[in-house]
């Protein structure tokens, strides 16, 4: 027997499959940096080569602006004065460093170059925890190049992320405020909100503004006792303050959407005007303006990003499959964006929901198929993204045509009858079908892609499962 190189024994980490020959899978770099953020200090490990041997040089640095200034200066000279062969130092200076709250965005400010942000919880620390160990295995995973050089936005973006936060807080004030009001109101028995909202249905908030006057009426259908005299004022200024909410999110819309108007946004080959990329994005089914502008504020560009997949993975949307075995033992969905997470579910919601489009009627089929609700959500979600994904990449506004799963395939037109004589497993729903005024297979199917089946009693997931097999294998039945 004839013993085999070790590198013939490698196994690709993504198909399971042997290769015969080796394969290059990881490169080193010629140095490595690591930093590990607080929010006085900075603990730095710089990783040399010289000759076959790498060495180790630390340091720590206060947080002041020119003190992270002068720690990228001492990194500088550290590898430039003790690398061999020498190594020169441009602008672009790559460095791992943890994501420890926002203390870490000071150091990409300062440093600039091709930095590797990392979450801490999948750093790789060692069972022994200091900060310089941390730092250490920074570097060393900065030195492996075993992660990506993380993207970093533009000071318009931040801007445009931090006018978000701002409105969504305020937004968030709002509906506590009109909750508050709610619940205040019961107390005295006043169920004015059976109605509508107190704050937005302006006939419900009417009748409480009058009720809390000096000189309230006696027609409305309310608690005899009144709102006491005391408590009047806690109202009023609740009304202010739900007013002045939402006055702040209505001037920070104007504000976001002026400066995403304003800057110009990239494509695969060339950039669009802010006005011009917003009503591309809209043109998606179910996406709004402030679904398009979150969207542009989170994603910034497409190129980031390598495939659709990662997109989906970015948005929450593209489960991570753990395999043994060779076969999968659980999916975990990946942290993601939430907010563009939430965005996209909400907008699939009302689609799945409504499910009077394409779309929105493939989620609800999956949706009722399935017998889970939040699966058909999710599947017309991620459509969504990966949607909105090539519309940015290409600059092109949004068409179902290249969409085959939402054209109606031909069948073979039989009677119902006939289909149960050619496949038995029908039988038992014929008698369904017909009461439901389904009488060929051509209006089975018809009636399937409009979710009109859903009416009918009687059909459940074994029938679904069948009909999905007579759409695919239409050669079976026509033979």
């Amino acid at each position: 027997m004839v013993k085999k190189n070790h590198s013939e024994f490698l196994c690709d980490s993504e198909t399971g499959e042997v290769l015969e020959t080796g394969t290059e899978i990881q490169y080193t770099k010629d140095y490595g940096v690591g930093i590990d953020c607080h929010s006085r200090f900075l603990q730095i490990s710089v990783l040399v080569k010289n000759g076959p041997s790498v060495f180790e040089y630390r340091n720590q640095f206060d947080t002041d602006w020119q003190s992270v200034v002068n720690a990228k200066e001492w990194v500088v000279s550290v590898i430039e004065t003790n690398s061999s062969p020498f190594v020169h130092i441009t602008d672009e200076l790559h460095y791992c460093i943890e994501s420890t709250s926002v203390y870490h965005v000071v150091v990409l400010k300062a440093w600039k170059g091709m930095p590797s942000v990392i979450n801490p919880s999948i750093a790789g620390s060692t069972k022994k925890k200091t900060d310089v160990l941390d730092a250490k295995m920074l570097a060393v995973q900065d030195l492996t190049g075993i992660w990506p050089s993380s993207f970093i936005p533009s000071s318009e973006v931040d801007q445009i992320r931090l006018l978000l936060a701002e409105r969504d807080n305020f937004n968030r004030l709002a509906t506590r405020t009109s909750n508050r009001i709610n619940n205040s109101l019961l107390k005295f028995g006043y169920t004015f909100g059976r109605d509508g909202s107190v704050t937005k249905n302006t006939k419900v908030r009417e009748m409480i503004e009058d009720q809390i006057s000096d000189d309230p009426s006696d027609h409305y259908n309310v608690c005899p006792e009144g709102i006491p005299e005391n408590v009047k004022c806690v109202f009023i200024e609740e009304y202010m303050q739900y007013d002045m909410y939402r006055e702040l999110v209505r001037d920070y819309d104007k504000r976001i959407r002026s400066m995403v108007c304003s800057m110009n946004w990239e494509t695969a080959d060339s950039q669009i005007p802010g006005r011009q990329m917003l009503k591309i994005l809209c043109t998606a089914p179910g996406i709004g303006e402030q679904t398009a502008i979150l969207w542009l504020a989170k994603i910034v560009t497409p190129r980031r990003f390598r495939n659709e997949k990662a997109l989906a993975a970015y948005c929450s949307l593209d489960p991570s499959l753990k395999v043994s075995a060779g076969k999968v033992t659980s999916t975990v969905k990946r942290g993601g964006c939430k907010d563009l997470h939430s965005a996209l579910c909400m907008a699939a919601s009302n689609l799945v929901r409504k499910h009077n489009e394409p779309f929105g009627r493939w989620g609800y089929n999956i949706a009722v198929n399935s017998g889970r609700w939040k699966k058909g959500i999710s599947a017309v979600a991620r459509k969504l993204a990966v949607a909105l994904y090539f519309m940015s990449l290409r600059g092109e506004e949004f068409s179902y045509e290249k969409y085959r799963m939402m054209t109606e395939p031909d069948v073979i037109d039989i009677s119902i009858e006939e289909l149960a004589n050619k496949e038995p497993a029908f039988k038992r729903y014929v008698r369904i079908l017909i009461s439901g005024n389904i009488h060929t297979a051509k209006q089975m199917v018809h009636s399937y892609y409009l979710c009109d089946l859903t009416n009918i009693k009687g059909l459940g997931k074994k029938f679904y499962g069948l009909l999905k097999e007579f759409i695919g294998n239409q050669e079976k039945y026509r033979s």
